[in-house]
């Protein structure tokens, strides 16, 4: 696992902002777009996606990349900020995946790991319902099905403020709730990244 270097990738917040900072390492665009999706919904919270270098998105790039960023862009992690490593599990191991929880979960800053099993679009497929227990979908299955829920298989401007659904569906259908947990099929942890959005968005972000 690479060894992490806070006092360098990790300075003092800025005193004066108010407003909620949430960090996202993802590993697809379609992620990025997502949680772009809800930066300055208000005064309260502001989102910031880590650029991905080249095509790497494997878990132990995923470190590197929060670290260059944080020092490149002099973003100052500060108490009520939190970072996230939003994965999917259909090309990692999970050796690979622990690697990255037991970084998050060692961090001297609040930093967690949402896993969706088997790719992020099951966390986009319970902004519309949940699923059968008797059903087993691929990513290629996934992102198909979604077609048929909305053109192109995801809108976010239509599929983002239905967020409180997909919050509810999938946590009803998590069986180990919590974090940092590796998922069943067709379950995801990203809800609790969810959650802490829309608590600090409020009810007047839409």
């Amino acid at each position: 696992m690479p060894k992490r270097n806070t006092n360098r990738a990790y300075k003092r917040g800025e005193p004066h902002r108010d407003m909620r900072l949430f960090v996202i390492v993802a590993e697809g665009e379609r992620e990025d777009e997502y949680f772009s999706w809800f930066d300055k919904r208000n005064s309260r919270i502001q989102v910031q996606i880590v650029p991905r270098e080249g095509h790497a998105s494997a878990p132990n790039h995923f470190i590197k990349r929060l670290e260059n960023f944080v020092d490149a862009s002099q973003i100052g992690i500060n108490g009520m900020d939190s970072v996230w490593f939003v994965l999917d599990v259909d090309r990692w191991s999970r050796e690979a995946i622990n690697d990255l929880i037991s970084y998050a979960e060692s961090a001297t800053f609040s930093c967690n790991v949402a896993i969706s099993n088997p790719c992020f679009e099951v966390w986009l497929v319970y902004h519309y319902q949940t699923f059968p227990v008797d059903i087993a979908l691929n990513c290629a299955e996934l992102k198909t099905f979604l077609g048929t829920l909305v053109r192109g298989g995801f809108r976010p401007d239509i599929t983002c403020p239905d967020i409180h659904n997909a919050i509810r569906n999938a946590s009803l259908q998590d069986k180990e709730a919590r974090m940092h947990q590796y998922p069943d099929l067709l379950r995801t942890k990203v809800y609790f990244l969810a959650q802490e959005l829309l608590e600090v968005l409020g009810n007047n972000w839409r």
